[in-house]
């Protein structure tokens, strides 16, 4: 690919002191077996090598490598900074620390190119594998299938991390105008609560039964957010999920109980460890059915807080 030419993908990666593990990630990008797309860095304030490991990284590669170091945000505002710079056609957010099938780029491009009507769809979701190839989770319903997340987890029932491929005009226009200045300085923050929002809009997303990562558990890795995020630092993030959850799909909910009585509790029980008040607990969800509810569920949530 000509350096001036758009990319049709941009692989994004943030990270935060993971010089030890970008060279797993670095070393599957050069085996794709597709291979026009522009690797974009997003270094989160890094305070080990990463910046002089990107320029061998560059002094050996054959696409092109963008790198921006800034201060500390966190992941989920570092990757919304790298999705804003992003102008190809598609993109994808590769953790800094997993590895991927060589036709991983290659599959799920192929997959997105053909759906026809894409400003109905955001993303194109396939399967993760373990170290050993076996499925994280579950396997999609039908051989795939074209639908929302909501369904895919609670109608189907499918379990385990996902990865996939966005069209990035779709969204665009979702986080477009969009005050994320929140969650500045907060810690985790799930990426659910932009995920939550489109689906329960309607905006589709195409499930694929192919595998397209290797999830790795760096289980000594005291950096990596799988082994951090349930931490106390993190809980206003947690909270945060629960309550994009109920706000984003209200209604639709009361078709999935469990899942609604789940995450009213799960949120009354960080906002109170948020140390947050009874009636701003039951006044932030914005729909009146799950404030009744959350009304007649909050001394369990208390029992709940006090027992954990």
């Amino acid at each position: 690919m000509n350096a001036q030419e758009t990319p049709k993908i941009t692989i994004i990666t943030p990270t935060y002191n993971r010089a030890h593990t970008l060279p797993r990630v670095f070393e599957s990008l050069k085996k794709q077996t597709f291979r026009d797309f522009k690797w974009l860095i997003m270094d989160d304030g890094s305070t080990d090598d990463t910046a002089s490991l990107v320029e061998v990284f560059r002094e050996n590669s054959s696409f092109e490598i963008e790198y921006y170091s800034q201060s500390n945000r966190h992941k989920f505002l570092t990757v919304l900074d790298g999705i804003k710079k992003v102008v190809s056609k598609y993109h994808m957010v590769v953790d800094s620390d997993d590895a991927y099938p060589d036709d991983s780029l290659e599959v799920l491009y192929n997959e997105a190119e053909q759906i026809k009507n894409q400003d109905d769809y955001i993303a194109v979701m396939g399967l993760s594998a373990d170290e050993e190839g076996n499925i994280v989770g579950d396997r999609y319903p039908n051989d795939g299938f074209d639908g929302s997340i909501l369904e895919m987890r609670y109608k189907y029932k499918v379990r385990g991390d996902k990865f996939g491929i966005f069209i990035t005009s779709s969204y665009h226009k979702q986080i477009e105008g969009k005050d994320y200045s929140l969650y500045e300085g907060k810690g985790y923050i799930p990426q659910s609560v932009i995920f939550n929002e489109y689906d329960a809009k309607g905006i589709k997303t195409r499930f694929v039964n192919k595998v397209v990562r290797y999830y790795l558990m760096d289980t000594e890795d005291a950096e990596s957010v799988s082994n951090t995020r349930w931490t106390g630092k993190n809980i206003f993030g947690l909270m945060e999920g629960h309550l994009s959850f109920l706000n984003s799909y209200r209604k639709k909910l009361l078709g999935y109980p469990k899942a609604l009585l789940r995450n009213i509790i799960g949120f009354q029980y960080y906002a109170l460890k948020n140390k947050i008040s009874f009636s701003k607990i039951i006044i932030s969800p914005k729909d009146g059915v799950i404030r009744l509810l959350g009304m007649l569920l909050f001394p369990f949530s208390f029992l709940y807080n006090k027992i954990k």
